[in-house]
C-alpha cells in the first residue's frame, strides 16, 4: 500500500475518532436529557397513580354511601355491579349469584319496561321512570329511575347505570291520600248538613245537600256569592264575626241566620263557620256547615208567640187591648209589614178593624183610616161569609183584593171562630210574593184558637156595657174564661216546650190531613213512630235523672236484664241484616237501670255501626261467679287492632271518625263499670269480629 492511501486511511481514522467523540457527547447529553425526563415522567406518573386511587376512593365511597340503590348492567341487562342500598332494595348480592334486570321486571310493567330500555339505548339516557319490581323474597315494590349509558373512549356504549329509588312507602301514601280525599267527598256530597267552601265570599264549592235545600244546581251556586243569598239585615252580624277571624282573632264562629231560597223563600241555618288559613296564617278558604233549622226554629216560634198571646192576653177584658196584642205577636213571629184583626158585625153585616200593626196604627194607637168591609166582600169578607181561611200567594191574580195602605203581594186570612160562628178576622200582609206557607196557616188558626173564648168575651164585655142588665152573667163568664184561658196557658208553656211533643203532633197532623190516604204500612210506621218518642221521652227523663243524682248509685233496684235488653231494640235502629241474640238467660242485678241502661246500649250500638257483613250477629253472654257477675257483647264485625285495646276507653278516642260518635261512649262504659268495683276488656281479631267483657260486682 503506499504512504498516500496509509494517509488517507489515518485522516479518515481521525475524522472517525473526532466524529465518534462528538456522537458519544451528543448521545451522553441526550440521555441525561431523557433520564431527566424518565424522571419527571415517573413523578407525573406517581402523582397521576395517587390522584387516580384518591378518585377511585371517592367514586367508591360516593358508590357505597349514596342513599338511593345505584346499579350498573352491561346492554343485555346482566347487573354487574350493585350498591348496598340496591342489595337491600333487591335482595341479590352480584358477588354470589348473578341477576339479569328482566327477572326483577313486574309482569304487568314488562311492555313499559322494554319501551323505556330501547329509549335508554336510543337516547342515552331516561328520567322518571317509575314501575314496579319483584324482588328476591317475592315482594312487589315501587320504584323510580333515571339511568344513563356508559361510553367507552370511542364513544361506544359499554354498559348502563341507574340510580334507583324506593318509592313504594310515597305511593301507598299517595293512594291512602287520595282514598281519603274520595271518602271526604262521600262525606261532603252525602252530609245531611249542607257544607260550602268559599273564598273572599265567593262560592267554590256546595254539597248536593245545600244546592237541594236552596233550590240551586250547582252551576247556579257557583255564580253567586254568599252576599247574593244572604239577607241585608243579617249582614252586620256576619260581618263582625268576619272582621274577627280575618284578624286572626278567631277561627270559627257560629250564628242562626237566614238564606234566600230560589223561590224567594226563606232558609233558618245553623251556620258554623270556619277558617282555613296557609302558613302565614292568611285565610284561604272559609268552610261553613249548614244546618237547616226552619223547622225547629218555625215550632220554636210558635211555641213562644202562642205562649207569649196566651200571656199577655191573662186578665185582659178590653177588646182593643186584647187584638193589639194578638196584632203585635203575629207580626213578629211571620216578620211581616201589616197585620189587622177585624170583629164580626152580624147586625151591620160587616167587618170592622179594631186593631193594626204596621203604618195603619198611629203613634196613640188609632188606627188610621179604619176600614169596615160588608161580609162576602174581598178576601177578608169573603173568609168572614164561609169560616175558611184564605191563602193568596199572589194577589195580582185575585180581583177580589182590596189594597189598604200600599199593594202588598201575599195575603193570609183566618177567621175567628167560637161556636162555629165567624166573630173575628186575622189579616196578615207582606209585599213579597209565594211568602206565607201553610204552616204560618196553621199556626195562625191556632192562634185563632186560642184567642177566640178571650175575644168572644171581650166581645161581650163590650156588648154589656149596651146592656147593664146582663152585667153579672158576663163577668161571671169573663172570670169562668179566665180560668180557663189561665189553665191552657200553664199546659201550653209545659207540653209544648217539649220537641219529642212537638214531633209527636206533627205526625199526627200528618196522619190526619192525610186520612183514608196511607197505607197499612205507612199507618203501622207512624205507630212506631209514636212508640219510640215515647221510649225516647221515657229514656231522657231517666237519663236527667240519672244526670241529677250525679255519679253515685245510691238509687238501687232489681233489674231484669233480658226486659232492658229488649226495650233498648226498640230504641236502637237494628239493620235487618243484624241479629241480637241472649245465649243464656241473663239475671236479675242490683243497681242504677239508667247505668246498665248505657252500659249495654253503647256496647251494643257500636257493635251494630262497626258491623260490614252481609249477615251480623251480636251475642249476649253471662257467667255467675262468686261475688261477681261476668258479661260479654260479642260481633262479628270489622274488629280492633291489639295496640288500640287500651286507647278505646280513654275519653274523646274514636277509632272511625263518624258523625254518630263522639268518643265517649267506651269511656263512659268503663266508668259505670268502675263505678261497680268492676273491670273492663276487650278481645278481638281483625275482620273477624270484637267481644267486649265486663263484671259487675255482686250488692
Amino acid at each position: 500500500m503506499s504512504q498516500e492511501k496509509i494517509d488517507i486511511l489515518q485522516r479518515a481514522l481521525q475524522r472517525e475518532k473526532a466524529a465518534r467523540k462528538v456522537a458519544e457527547k451528543i448521545l451522553e447529553e441526550k440521555s441525561l436529557q431523557l433520564y431527566n425526563t424518565a424522571q419527571e415522567l415517573k413523578e407525573v406518573n406517581h402523582q397521576l397513580e395517587n390522584l387516580l386511587d384518591e378518585k377511585t376512593s371517592q367514586l367508591q365511597g360516593i358508590f357505597e354511601n349514596i342513599n338511593d340503590a345505584y346499579l350498573v348492567m352491561d346492554l343485555n341487562g346482566n347487573v354487574i355491579k350493585m350498591n348496598d342500598a340496591a342489595i337491600d332494595l333487591f335482595g341479590y348480592d352480584i358477588e354470589k349469584e348473578k341477576v339479569n334486570v328482566v327477572a326483577l321486571i313486574y309482569n304487568e310493567d314488562y311492555v313499559y319496561a322494554m319501551q323505556s330500555f330501547n329509549e335508554l339505548k336510543g337516547k342515552g339516557a331516561f328520567t322518571n321512570y317509575t314501575a314496579r319490581v319483584n324482588t328476591k323474597n317475592k315482594g312487589v315494590r315501587w320504584i323510580h329511575i333515571n339511568a344513563s349509558v356508559v361510553f367507552d373512549k370511542d364513544k361506544n356504549p359499554i354498559a348502563a347505570q341507574g340510580i334507583v329509588r324506593d318509592i313504594t312507602e310515597a305511593k301507598r301514601t299517595a293512594k291512602l291520600i287520595e282514598d281519603q280525599r274520595q271518602e271526604l267527598d262521600v262525606i261532603v256530597e252525602n252530609s245531611s248538613f249542607g257544607i260550602v267552601l268559599t273564598q273572599n265570599a265567593n262560592i267554590i264549592r256546595t254539597n248536593e245537600t245545600f244546592q237541594k235545600a236552596l233550590g240551586y244546581s250547582k252551576k247556579e251556586l257557583l255564580e253567586l256569592t254568599i252576599k247574593d243569598i244572604s239577607f241585608k239585615e243579617d249582614y252586620p252580624i256576619s260581618k263582625e264575626y268576619i272582621t274577627k277571624m280575618e284578624a286572626g282573632k278567631i277561627d270559627n264562629f257560629v250564628i242562626d241566620k237566614r238564606y234566600k231560597k230560589k223561590d224567594n223563600s226563606i232558609l233558618w241555618a245553623k251556620t258554623n263557620v270556619s277558617a282555613v288559613r296557609d302558613k302565614t296564617r292568611a285565610i284561604k278558604y272559609q268552610v261553613a256547615i249548614i244546618e237547616d233549622i226552619t223547622l225547629e226554629r218555625e215550632r220554636s216560634l210558635i211555641i213562644n208567640m202562642i205562649n207569649e198571646v196566651a200571656k199577655s192576653l191573662l186578665g185582659k177584658v178590653d177588646i182593643y187591648e186584647i187584638a193589639l196584642e194578638i196584632t203585635n205577636s203575629i207580626a213578629h213571629y211571620l216578620n211581616t209589614e201589616d197585620c189587622v184583626i177585624y170583629i164580626v158585625d152580624q147586625e151591620k153585616e160587616i167587618v170592622e178593624q179594631i186593631a193594626a200593626y204596621g203604618e195603619k196604627i198611629a203613634n196613640d194607637g188609632v188606627i188610621i183610616n179604619k176600614m169596615a168591609i160588608p161580609i162576602g166582600e174581598g178576601i177578608v169578607g169573603a173568609v168572614a161569609k164561609t169560616g175558611k181561611p184564605e191563602l193568596i200567594a199572589n194577589t195580582d191574580l185575585d180581583k177580589r183584593y182590596v189594597a189598604d195602605t200600599i199593594k202588598r203581594h201575599s195575603e193570609l186570612v183566618v177567621p175567628i171562630l167560637s161556636d162555629d160562628k165567624v166573630i173575628g178576622i186575622i189579616d196578615s200582609e207582606h209585599s213579597q210574593k209565594n211568602y206565607f206557607t201553610q204552616k204560618h196557616l196553621e199556626t195562625l188558626q191556632n192562634v185563632a184558637n186560642l184567642v177566640s173564648m178571650q175575644l168572644k168575651s171581650a166581645i161581650h164585655l163590650r156588648e154589656r156595657q149596651k146592656a147593664e142588665d146582663q152585667n153579672k152573667i158576663l163577668v161571671k163568664e169573663l172570670e169562668k174564661s179566665n180560668d180557663e184561658l189561665q189553665e191552657y196557658a200553664h199546659i201550653v208553656s209545659h207540653d209544648l216546650k217539649s220537641p219529642l211533643r212537638s214531633i209527636e203532633a206533627l205526625t199526627s197532623w200528618i196522619k190526619e190531613d192525610n186520612k183514608g190516604k196511607l197505607d197499612e204500612v205507612s199507618l203501622k210506621n207512624f205507630d212506631l213512630i209514636g212508640m219510640t218518642l215515647e221510649k225516647m221521652e221515657q229514656l231522657i227523663s231517666d237519663i236527667l235523672k240519672y244526670s241529677s243524682i250525679g255519679s253515685t248509685h245510691d238509687d238501687t233496684e232489681e233489674v231484669n236484664l233480658n226486659t232492658l235488653i229488649e226495650g233498648l231494640k226498640q230504641v236502637l235502629f237494628v239493620p235487618e241484616n243484624i241479629s241480637i241474640d241472649i245465649l243464656i238467660s241473663l239475671p236479675t242485678i242490683k243497681g242504677d237501670k239508667v247505668k246498665f241502661q248505657q252500659i249495654f246500649q253503647n256496647l251494643i250500638g257500636n257493635a251494630i255501626k262497626f258491623n260490614d257483613k252481609e249477615k251480623g250477629l251480636i251475642t249476649i253472654d253471662y257467667e255467675e261467679k262468686k261475688s261477681y257477675y261476668q258479661f260479654s257483647v260479642r260481633d262479628n264485625g270489622i274488629g280492633i287492632e291489639k295496640k288500640y285495646h287500651d286507647k278505646i276507653f280513654k275519653i274523646f278516642n274514636s277509632l272511625k271518625q263518624s258523625k254518630d260518635s263522639s268518643g265517649i261512649g267506651l269511656s263512659i262504659v268503663k266508668k259505670i263499670v268502675d263505678l261497680y268495683q268492676g273491670n273492663i276488656w276487650v278481645t278481638s281479631e281483625l275482620n273477624k269480629g270484637t267481644t267486649f267483657h265486663f263484671t259487675i260486682k255482686k250488692q
